[in-house]
């Protein structure tokens, strides 16, 4: 199965501070070693995460239909690009580190767009956290991971 995995909020702790680059990075409970489980059940892990997108990083990849004046956006700062760039050194850097050889692939998408995969585990739309009446990454591995 192709799997999209959100990373704040998903995979880290999302402590709100959206353009902070210099915070400790801390697991989700559970979500290491349940990721560690996808990937040896086989599963192809896409890493997708707004850190990545390429509008965010680089004025050279501005939405073509902002810069054709179809749509409208907020022009962002040369700092701001700075902080999306530092940021995105940030994820993958943690995910060097703690999860080596657990993704195929980051997706560097549109402002918008998705990947084509079977599933999307993010925050956004898979409510994680027992407090909250969601899932948890210990029920995700019960699922998708390796049969035990």
């Amino acid at each position: 199965m192709l799997i999209a995995i959100d990373f704040d909020g998903t995979i880290v702790e999302q402590d709100g501070r959206r353009y902070d680059a210099t915070s400790p990075l801390r697991f989700m409970p559970g979500a290491r070693e349940a990721l560690l489980d996808l990937n040896a059940a086989g599963h192809v892990l896409v890493l997708w995460s707004a850190r990545a997108r390429l509008t965010l990083r680089d004025p050279r990849y501005v939405d073509p239909l902002v810069a054709a004046g179809i749509k409208t956006a907020r022009p962002r700062t040369p700092e701001e690009y700075a902080v999306n760039e530092a940021r995105y050194a940030q994820m993958v850097a943690f995910v060097r580190t703690y999860l080596a050889g657990v993704f195929t692939y980051v997706y560097h998408g549109g402002e918008l767009d998705k990947p084509g995969v079977d599933l999307f585990i993010d925050d956004k739309a898979l409510r994680l956290g027992a407090d909250l009446g969601g899932q948890s990454w210990y029920d995700i591995a019960k699922v998708y991971g390796r049969r035990r």
